[in-house]
């Protein structure tokens, strides 16, 4: 009896075979704009995606007129039998035999308007990580590369070399389809650009997992639903709202066509540290939307003629007609921004995501963790984290975020200079004590700094953190026996009395005043919150004092206090011996600008770094 023809058969059996259970499947494809890349939007591109995730692409693309790259070995025949029951074309070669031949073969297929695919680690691996090939394939070729990604559940995972995924039939199956990135060019670094790739894999990879897996689901699903819910109630409560905060919560900003990067920062803080990122963006002519949750923020964006609105509240429709209007090319979050609700609906519309100036204290820490199965799954789908500090990045790490795309660059606020005081400004204080400046002071901080002050002999100038405070603040330094004035009130009039100290009334001046003084005190580091921005008095050469809870600048205030520029305090006696010795040494103001500028070179670098991965600039630059 004649044997059967095998590889015929598996032409056969593996068209019926894709065809019924493809046919059962239920498919969500997620992509920008809804539109697919390729010849199908007039340019050819080369998709490529993991080896152990090609079974979903062979149904999602079937007659298409793809050609795939496929090995020379006798596995290699099968799959091209199955591919071509299915409407692709194929190329035969690999980098062990017939390479040469099918990197032209394939160069000229892409040059003449066919879509080309490449399994980036096959065919045998090592798993997840993309050979070169690619890189040559796309430069000769000219022609964008497309990253995608697919997951399903149920499904069977064989343990073979690729952890090959088989969706069962009436699977969920998610496939996600990345931003096609320009064809590496004859200058460009081939590991860097390969490492783009092979990280954009991993992300669209990720994506679709987080679409698929059952628990992420379920949490997504718990998400949503309260952000459904509460929906009704948040129109009902902005109807207090001014007109414009109430339209602008609800997503209504003016639609744009220029695809502007979304930078989102929560109050005033948040978006001085995002303003060296905007600068760096608009002087590559790339526009720029910036977001802010509280009013005084958006005050800020309003003087500063920045580009923003108010953030949409955290519902699904909120942020889904945010989106729609603004049409974002990727999203910047800054230090722990992180709504679910809003996050959830940029990754489903394609949109990539990062952090920069990222920090999680403890508290936050212990808090997230309560949503951990749904924020790893999350994190593991943005382009990068820049975070603050060792501390923070070992955070963001339990919560379940890659390891390689975190990078600790310290502080951005450090790359914001606002410039020297007035002369004016010491002037108008009319003392010859030294000045001690304490910003951003919290209840708690306030009688401690000014006894300290009295003793020492120090002029003292405070600045609650929250403007609010200022009456609290300015009889607690009456009842302490000083004689105080407010900052407007001594702007405004030339005769206000004797007086021994001030209280700085006044939004947007403190990282000038900082200038000032003889010595700085940052407040939210004697009361248990993590301390405030020590760069700004930095900035100006000014010694820095802060209490025991620094946790936010920690790397920072740890290389400072080595050099004696930086002084870690605990008690009110300490900070009276640390003021008094500061009436007579002067600040190292060479130490404070080197270890500025190696903090502005380092979040410079790194942020160009996440813009070239996440494909919003296409030619890295170092040091600009």
């Amino acid at each position: 009896m004649k044997a059967p023809d095998l590889f015929k058969l598996s032409r056969i059996v593996g068209r019926i075979f894709m065809r019924l259970i493809g046919s059962s499947w239920r498919v969500f494809y997620f992509s920008k704009d809804g539109l697919r890349a390729g010849h199908t939007r007039g340019r050819s591109a080369v998709f490529v995606f993991w080896h152990g995730r090609q079974l979903s692409f062979i149904h999602t693309h079937r007659n298409e007129g793809v050609t795939v790259l496929v090995s020379q070995n006798r596995d290699g025949q099968y799959a091209a039998n199955v591919l071509h029951s299915m409407g692709f074309s194929t190329v035969r070669g690999s980098s062990s035999r017939g390479g040469v031949r099918a990197l032209g073969e394939i160069v000229g297929r892409l040059r003449g308007g066919t879509d080309c695919a490449i399994t980036s680690d096959g065919p045998r691996g090592p798993a997840e990580k993309v050979k070169k090939g690619i890189a040559h394939i796309s430069r000769l070729g000219g022609r964008p590369v497309v990253s995608i990604g697919a997951s399903a559940w149920p499904a069977l995972r064989f343990s073979s070399w690729d952890s090959f995924l088989l969706p069962l039939p009436f699977a969920r199956v998610s496939v996600v389809e990345g931003r096609p990135f320009p064809p590496m060019r004859r200058g460009d670094d081939p590991d860097i650009w390969l490492d783009r790739i092979e990280r954009e894999i991993s992300r669209v990879t990720n994506s679709a997992d987080l679409f698929t897996s059952p628990s992420a689901r379920f949490l997504r699903f718990i998400v949503k639903s309260a952000g459904y819910i509460l929906h009704t109630p948040a129109i009902v409560a902005l109807k207090f709202r001014s007109s414009r905060e109430r339209k602008e919560r609800q997503g209504f900003v003016a639609e744009m066509k220029s695809n502007p990067v979304w930078l989102h920062g929560s109050s005033l803080g948040e978006l001085n540290g995002l303003l060296p990122f905007v600068s760096y963006l608009e002087k590559r002519n790339i526009p720029v939307w910036i977001t802010c949750f509280t009013p005084s923020g958006r005050l800020f964006l309003d003087r500063m003629n920045l580009p923003g609105s108010f953030s949409p509240l955290d519902t699904p429709l909120f942020a889904q007609r945010f989106i729609r209007r603004i049409k974002p090319r990727a999203l910047i979050i800054t230090e722990t921004e992180i709504w679910p609700n809003t996050i959830l609906e940029a990754l489903e519309s394609c949109i990539p995501c990062m952090i920069v100036n990222g920090r999680l204290s403890k508290r936050s820490f212990r808090g997230y963790r309560v949503f951990k199965p749904l924020l790893r799954r999350m994190l593991l789908c943005f382009s990068g984290i820049l975070a603050r500090s060792n501390k923070d990045a070992e955070y963001f790490g339990l919560l379940g975020a890659n390891p390689e795309n975190i990078t600790v660059t310290g502080d951005s606020k450090a790359c914001s200079d606002h410039g020297d005081p007035p002369v004016e400004w010491h002037n108008m204080l009319q003392t010859d004590l030294p000045v001690l400046v304490a910003g951003s002071t919290r209840r708690g901080e306030e009688v401690t700094i000014l006894k300290a002050s009295r003793k020492a002999g120090y002029f003292p100038v405070l600045v609650p953190r929250h403007l609010e405070r200022v009456d609290e603040v300015f009889d607690i330094m009456k009842n302490l026996g000083f004689s105080p004035v407010k900052w407007t009130e001594l702007a405004d009039s030339k005769d206000t009395g004797g007086f021994d100290s001030v209280i700085l009334d006044l939004h947007g001046i403190l990282a000038r005043f900082y200038g000032v003084g003889k010595a700085a005190f940052v407040g939210g580091t004697l009361v248990p919150l993590g301390g405030h921005n020590v760069l700004e008095p930095l900035m100006r050469g000014v010694p820095v004092i802060v209490g025991p809870h620094y946790e936010s600048f920690r790397s920072i205030i740890d290389e400072i206090s080595a050099s004696g520029v930086g002084h870690i305090i605990s008690s009110y006696e300490e900070l009276t011996d640390i003021l008094k010795r500061l009436k007579s040494d002067s600040p190292v103001k060479e130490f404070v600008r080197t270890a500025v500028k190696k903090i502005q070179n380092e979040v410079y670098d790194r942020f160009g770094l996440l813009l070239y991965r996440s494909g919003v600039i296409n030619h890295l630059e170092y040091n600009q």
